[in-house]
């Protein structure tokens, strides 16, 4: 379970202020870092209630000021919640503002166009070996109707590209959901709405084509045709990586 932190000794000055907030974020930082652990082990759950503020405070040692910053900081991060008159809560299930630092470390690392295409590779050609597994009829339909709405898209000259992304990424999104895997399609979302920018650049300058990418992927896979389906993504990446810059 958790240890309990030890406040600094206080001093006079600049320096005095220094440690004192650098004690301060520790200890915040401590906090987290042990609900972190305790959501990893299994000891804390979703929907779980956590200790009051009072004995927050007193097992750390700490000022409230220091447990409500803890406390501030994981509900901006969507892992927590707090109820009026109930207390404080584990959310039930992600939201977005949970995943944006994960969007946000991604987009400061730095990397080539070959890496970040190298990096969607490995993604869903890994996802598709489960999908080949996994995918039923309801999954089959979704990825036709993604496909069908796109076909429409084209063929009445829609050149909106937030529009053609849309039903592209749905296309995506029901591939994912096809692997019946809440952790790959909570992985999988962060990802693609970091490429949403680039999918949108393509998907407007080869409409036509991604549609018969689509359906080429999704007739290999009704066929469990693992090898064909592996082909038709890479070169429909390597299209997508065009548009990288």
């Amino acid at each position: 379970m958790w240890d309990v932190g030890r406040p600094f000794s206080r001093h006079i000055g600049t320096m005095t202020e220094s440690k004192k907030l650098a004690n301060s974020e520790s200890i915040v930082q401590k906090i987290i870092a042990d609900i972190r652990n305790d959501l990893t082990v299994k000891v804390l759950q979703p929907g779980d209630k956590l200790p009051s503020e009072i004995q927050l405070v007193a097992k750390y040692s700490v000022s409230r000021n220091a447990v409500r910053e803890a406390i501030k900081m994981l509900v901006a991060l969507g892992v927590v919640e707090i109820r009026r008159g109930e207390g404080t809560y584990i959310v039930e299930s992600i939201s977005t503002p949970m995943i944006d630092p994960f969007i946000f470390n991604l987009l400061l690392t730095r990397g080539t166009p070959r890496e970040l295409l190298e990096f969607r590779q490995m993604l869903e050609i890994g996802i598709l070996d489960i999908v080949m597994k996994k995918v039923v009829a309801a999954d089959i339909c979704k990825m036709e109707s993604a496909i069908e709405l796109l076909r429409e898209d084209y063929q009445k000259g829609e050149i909106h590209r937030e529009v053609l992304a849309k039903h592209d990424l749905d296309f995506h999104y029901a591939f994912v959901g096809a692997a019946h895997n809440p952790f790959i399609m909570n992985v999988a979302r962060v990802i693609w709405e970091m490429f949403r920018p680039s999918i949108q650049k393509s998907v407007r300058s080869r409409t036509k084509n991604t549609v018969e990418r689509h359906k080429m992927i999704l007739q290999a896979i009704k066929e469990r045709n693992l090898e064909k389906a592996k082909e038709v993504l890479y070169l429909s990446l390597e299209e997508w990586g065009q548009n990288l810059s």
